[in-house]
């Protein structure tokens, strides 16, 4: 099956600390059972030092689906893919949480794609 973008964000947001926040959310509608079965998601991610997490729930989830990781000061494109055949139909929130290893550097993430197949 395809990939069909679903939803995508340019703008940036930062977080400084060891706390994973809540910076970007999407909603989506999963039409039918199984109609989508994977989300493919792209996002940029780049740091001030230390190591940038990146962090994919899906609704109020306590374990994230995506998890990425970076050490890069300049922008870096991330990929990550999970499974969501076990979504019922209906509507569903897609959130962004990031964080740094270090209390005192900071995360920035800016582009954000989400696509479904």
């Amino acid at each position: 099956m395809p990939l069909t973008l679903i939803g995508a964000d340019d703008t940036q947001k930062q977080v400084t600390g060891t706390a994973e926040t809540e910076v970007k959310y999407l909603r989506f509608s999963q039409p039918s059972a199984n109609a989508y079965r994977m989300l493919k998601v792209n996002l940029s991610l780049w740091v001030s030092g230390g190591t940038g997490y990146a962090y994919i729930y899906i609704n109020d989830e306590a374990t994230p689906r995506i998890t990425l990781q970076t050490t890069s000061t300049s922008e870096e494109v991330l990929s990550g893919e999970c499974s969501i055949s076990d979504l019922p139909a209906g509507v569903h929130i897609i959130k962004l949480k990031i964080k740094n290893s270090d209390a005192g550097q900071t995360t920035y993430t800016e582009l954000l794609e989400v696509y479904a197949s």
